[in-house]
């Protein structure tokens, strides 16, 4: 016995100091982390978790993906030695427990074995660079450290940790940073994109699920860990609080478990309460984060049933101090900075660095490791009570499913939105035979959500339509706007018919895979003349592929053998292009064994120009996105190639997307914008200038085509005299602060392939009243508009009266050219496929010979 216990002890001795002579981020890094001016590069962070993972036995590495532009994913994951040999058995019990697959006894008896799972995404907004430099700081300190506290954490506590969720924008940042250190440029904003993508709406993806790195997060979280607490570390701006911690601000989301929330506070006040014994000053809960959802990592996480936690901390210029002189500090509780009872203790001012941000970061997220560790058992089975819940009530209250039925207007749209709750880990059956309940009946093959599942909130939220609360304290006040969007119905924003169902029924389903859906079998008896109809989105895909490929392409607008806006190829020419894409992209096809060609408008091979602006400019990278998905023949173009000799041959078509007047003009933002503007170095400075606005007339006097969405709509109608007003400029009685909207939609070239309505999401974009044309030469056509009341479909909306009846697209033709206004996002995130069309309609108007 004695022998064991020196043993022990020898062990003991010789595990501390090897893991004291683990190198620590300093060595590393070959300086002090969080220091003036330094910065990690995202290169060295993955391979310092890697050498940890290799060095320290409570370390394991994994690389979980790619991301957009190339780049390894890393994760680590950090608990007790023990702990790592067993993570099989700890990932099965999480499952088990938050899938609700157990008995009651069961779930206590494994609750009591279990680790609290607790899973933290940093930097995921690559400016918001600090949680990407803390990762390393409190990796080294669990994976060598053998305090009491720590001890506790590695054996209660099994800690994944992302250190980027977005690597290619870190990389951009550091390298950005350190390029322009010692300039008056030091610190200041990227003038492109932080994600290639969607920069800042990295975190508005995690529904659709759209872009690789949400992916990957994904199916870590609701497919492999399933954690009982998600924490996203984030940065805000430099003048209000120091750190923000829940609880939230109201409203909540609805139908989301109480137990959420609670869980949510009890974590959020034990960081503040740790803060206080620290002295950590301007601490606050509430402010401006709502628990109102913006389709956000931590918020996401909600729905699954998991604590999700945000932080936010000030921000410095990247990794340059700042100075807040004590008068300009606004903290969201008190605009007068004083005590509040969710900011007892507020910052007065004064020099605020990285390592500031570090430490709160790394002090907050101890703290929430500490909470998830004395809680450890009452955690895990509250996942499970959770799911139980959320079964129960599924089974117990209307509605108790939502089908999608097999016919729809665009069915590979359809399977997407199937293939997008997949990724979600939401429970799909598909009918085996035929159903009727209550009114309606739904043909074999339609697809079923149930709600007696453990991840109803999410279903609940996707289907529904939102109705945003008026949460004044009485009428005499302004409303409260949602920090985001207030509606975001998912099968109303990618055009999918959905039913939801009231009546309990009984009908023989399987279930939905992940592979089953989003294919179709190519058919093999065609005829001739192969019909891709204009109602699928991916028949624009394929005509943008067989004209790349120089196949002979027609589209129909008169022939009645065919739906308006088809285009038509010859087998010929056109089947193996076809049958390869059907492979990752299936089509729907059709065919005809004649068709007279006479009747048709042959297509000429042509190339779309899309205007990127210095800046972040979200709404272009998702325009970008959409192009790259559908196979847009394009360039990316800014203000100096505009005025090259040759830019009106290259290209047929010019999009300019929710660029300001002023920033097309001369790069800078509206006037009212311009306190907030950082300078960008020279080469990255400027607008199209007059000698552009020239080169427009000239690319319209040509016979092209140019579109403009947005706010670039101004530009268009004050520089071309166009015979439009825009009607919501301004208007502050219209209130939509991201919204869907009916609109009724007009038999046009503009909107080929969709139905007599549509919704678009719509956020005071403009809204055009036209007006009869000067000159014979010019006409214009309103192809959608809104009708006169009940637009609201999902969200909120004031001051419907003043936009009943008024255009959201203009058709406008001068002479052999065309402009297009598209005043909403029709593209929104990538989610508002049921719109897409009126885009990739307006872009093809360029292809006719």
């Amino acid at each position: 016995m004695i022998k064991k216990i020196y043993f022990f002890i020898f062990f003991l001795i010789f595990a501390s100091t090897f893991l004291t002579s683990i190198e620590s981020p300093d060595k590393f890094l070959a300086f002090k982390l969080g220091s003036d001016r330094n910065l990690a590069h995202y290169n060295q962070i993955k391979g310092y978790f890697i050498k940890m993972g290799e060095e320290s036995p409570r370390v394991k590495t994994f690389l979980i993906g790619k991301t957009t532009l190339g780049n390894d994913m890393v994760m680590a994951v950090i608990t007790s030695a023990e702990n790592i040999k067993n993570l099989s058995k700890y990932k099965e019990i999480s499952r088990k427990l938050s899938l609700g697959e157990v008995s009651k006894t069961e779930a206590k008896k494994l609750a009591q074995k279990g680790k609290t799972i607790v899973f933290v995404t940093c930097n995921i907004h690559s400016t918001e660079i600090a949680s990407s430099q803390m990762a390393m700081e409190i990796l080294y300190k669990l994976g060598t450290e053998n305090s009491k506290d720590i001890m506790n954490i590695l054996n209660n506590v099994i800690f994944v940790l992302v250190p980027s969720v977005n690597p290619d924008g870190q990389i951009m940042v550091v390298e950005w940073y350190k390029k322009y250190k010692g300039t008056k440029f030091e610190g200041g904003s990227l003038p492109y994109l932080y994600h290639w993508y969607a920069g800042h709406d990295d975190n508005r993806d995690w529904f659709k699920i759209n872009l690789k790195e949400t992916w990957h997060i994904t199916r870590e979280l609701y497919f492999n860990w399933f954690p009982q607490i998600e924490v996203d570390e984030h940065q805000m701006g430099s003048s209000g609080d120091r750190f923000f911690v829940p609880p939230f601000q109201d409203p909540p989301s609805p139908g989301i478990n109480p137990l959420v929330w609670r869980t949510i506070n009890l974590i959020g006040s034990r960081i503040s309460y740790d803060f206080e014994k620290l002295d950590y000053k301007g601490v606050a809960s509430r402010g401006f984060f709502t628990g109102f959802w913006i389709g956000a990592l931590d918020d996401t996480a909600w729905f699954h049933n998991m604590c999700g936690i945000l932080f936010e901390a000030a921000s410095v210029r990247i990794a340059t101090p700042i100075y807040v002189e004590p008068e300009e500090v606004r903290s969201a509780e008190s605009r007068k900075n004083e005590e509040r009872i969710f900011s007892p203790n507020p910052w007065k001012g004064g020099w605020w660095r990285l390592r500031d941000i570090i430490n709160y970061d790394l002090n907050a997220t101890l703290s929430v490791l500490k909470t998830a560790a004395i809680n450890r058992e009452e955690f895990l089975f509250n996942s499970y009570k959770m799911a139980i819940d959320n079964i129960e009530n599924g089974n117990n209250e209307p509605p108790f499913a939502y089908i999608i039925p097999k016919k729809q207007l665009d069915a590979l749209t359809a399977e997407k939105f199937i293939k997008t709750l997949l990724k979600s880990n939401i429970r799909v059956y598909q009918i085996l035979k035929p159903l009727k309940t209550g009114n309606f009946i739904f043909g074999k093959g339609s697809y079923v959500v149930p709600l007696a599942q453990p991840y109803r909130s999410f279903v609940k939220n996707i289907f529904e339509k939102q109705v945003y609360p008026d949460i004044r304290k009485n009428l005499n006040e302004s409303p409260v706007l949602p920090y985001d969007m207030a509606g975001w119905t998912l099968h109303i924003a990618m055009g999918v018919n959905v039913k939801e169902i009231k009546n309990k029924f009984k009908v023989d389903m399987k279930p939905v895979n992940f592979d089953d859906v989003y294919k179709k079998l190519f058919p093999k008896n065609i005829s001739e003349y192969i019909i891709l109809d204009s109602k699928f989105n991916n028949s624009f895909l394929a005509a943008s592929v067989l004209l790349k490929n120089k196949v002979n392409v027609w589209r129909n607008f008169k022939s009645s053998k065919c739906s308006k806006g088809s285009f038509i190829v010859k087998k010929s020419e056109a089947v193996k292009i076809l049958e390869d894409l059907n492979k990752k992209n299936p089509l729907i096809i059709n065919s005809l064994g004649d068709i007279s060609l006479k009747n048709l408008i042959k297509l000429k091979y042509f190339k779309v120009a899309l205007y990127q602006d210095w800046g972040h400019n979200m709404t272009e990278g998702w325009t970008r996105y959409v192009f790259d998905e559908f196979k847009i023949n394009y360039d990316t173009v800014h203000s100096k190639d505009i005025l090259k000799r040759n830019f009106i041959k290259k290209y047929d078509v010019l999009v300019f997307v929710n660029t300001s007047e002023t920033k097309i003009e001369s790069g800078k933002p509206p006037k009212k914008y311009e306190k907030w503007y950082s300078p960008l170095p020279p080469e990255y400075a400027g607008g199209i200038g007059k000698k552009g606005e020239k080169v427009l007339n000239k690319f319209i006097e040509s016979g092209k085509t140019l579109i403009f969405m947005g706010k670039s709509c101004e530009y268009a109608i004050n520089k071309f005299k166009m015979p439009v007003e825009n009607i919501a400029k301004e208007n502050l009685k219209i209130v939509c602060p991201g919204s869907y909207l009916e609109v009724k939609i007009k038999e046009s070239e503009i909107t080929f392939g969709m139905d007599n309505k549509a919704a678009v999401f719509y956020r005071i974009d403009p809204v055009f009243r036209t007006f009869l044309p000067k000159t014979v030469s010019e006409s214009r056509r309103t192809p959608v508009v809104f009708g006169l009341r009940n637009l609201l479909l999902s969200g909120w909306l004031g001051g419907e009266e003043y936009l009943a009846k008024k255009s959201l697209v203009v058709d406008y033709k001068r002479d052999k050219g065309r402009i297009i206004l598209i005043g909403p996002d029709v593209i929104h995130r990538a989610h508002s496929e049921g719109t897409y069309k009126i885009m990739f309609n307006s872009i093809f108007t360029a292809a006719k010979l």
